[in-house]
């Protein structure tokens, strides 16, 4: 049960944790990996992908903007529609399942991969960065300090919404 301070939800906080991989990609050829992780409080809390969804497609629009811009403008990543159900906010879909999501993008620089799993009651993201250019030594250093900051500020925010779409 989520705690509640004056009848408001908390959202647990995302912890930093060992990256999880998948084995869709080559994580070890990864330049830069993280992960995060929260208690979801609920063995049958939505899948993966819904939780990718509510962190990103459903985060709020000054976050979502935010995100979006660094990706197309600083990291050059190449979005896929944001309407699509093979997509989650532009980011591929490359592996569906109930307990693990993996997303890729690439720009011409760099190829990333978004890890969303579910253990018990817990969920971490993931994040897997490959240099495929020099270019990107220079680049994402700065932009995973923002990463770090936004990744468990987007899983508070997913895990509230689903607490309250979900008591």
């Amino acid at each position: 049960m989520p705690a509640t301070v004056a009848s408001r939800t908390v959202s647990p906080p995302a912890v930093r944790v060992a990256p999880v991989a998948s084995e869709v990609f080559d994580s070890d050829s990864a330049d830069y990996a993280d992960g995060f992780a929260i208690d979801t409080r609920d063995p049958k809390s939505p899948s993966t992908e819904q939780w990718a969804r509510a962190s990103l497609e459903q985060a709020p629009v000054a976050l979502r903007w935010l995100i979006v811009v660094g990706w197309r403008f600083v990291l050059r990543l190449r979005l896929g529609p944001r309407q699509s159900p093979d997509h989650i906010l532009g980011w591929k879909i490359i592996r569906r399942q109930p307990e693990d999501t993996v997303l890729e993008l690439r720009s011409k620089f760099l190829t990333a991969h978004l890890v969303s799993r579910r253990a018990e009651t817990h969920l971490s993201w993931s994040t897997f960065v490959r240099y495929d250019r020099r270019t990107a030594a220079f680049v994402w250093p700065p932009v995973s300090l923002v990463h770090r900051r936004t990744v468990p500020l987007a899983l508070q925010l997913a895990a509230k919404r689903i607490q309250k779409a979900c008591p």
